[in-house]
């Protein structure tokens, strides 16, 4: 399985707002992780929209990340952010009820998320997460 674009820019947005304690612009997280400015819109505004972090809108204003995230179960998190519940397309299958991997796949995805919501939000930039970071880039 591999986490989307989308996730990815997420994952890296909210770790470096959880750095940072000023208000942070788009440019600047644009800028740090070489990622276009539109497709980083797209995934602040629906962060935002989940109210996992804020924005100060204005001349002086910027992104943050709110503390109240820090709660966050990590899988629930990034299932959100994939938006998709089926790894395979089974309509229209030829092998109809003779085929198990649907299911198999469907608890396998399962376990990622059940394994990911072990930690939190909070614990994305502390120690605690090494392992998670190292099993994600191995994947």
């Amino acid at each position: 399985m591999q986490l989307t674009i989308f996730t990815d820019i997420a994952m890296k947005s909210i770790m470096y707002l959880k750095q940072t304690q000023d208000l942070v612009t788009i440019n600047e997280i644009a800028a740090k992780f070489a990622i276009p400015r539109n497709h980083l819109i797209k995934v602040l505004n629906f962060m935002v929209h989940q109210e996992w972090i804020g924005s100060v809108r204005g001349r002086h204003g910027g992104l943050f990340y709110k503390q109240s995230s820090d709660e966050l179960k990590l899988g629930k998190v990034i299932m959100l952010l994939e938006n998709r519940e089926e790894l395979l397309n089974c309509e229209d299958c030829m092998l109809n009820n003779n085929c198990h991997l649907r299911n198999i796949l469907h608890q396998a995805v399962d376990a990622f998320y059940d394994y990911l919501n072990q930690y939190t939000l909070a614990d994305l930039n502390n120690t605690k997460t090494v392992n998670f970071i190292n099993i994600l880039k191995a994947n």
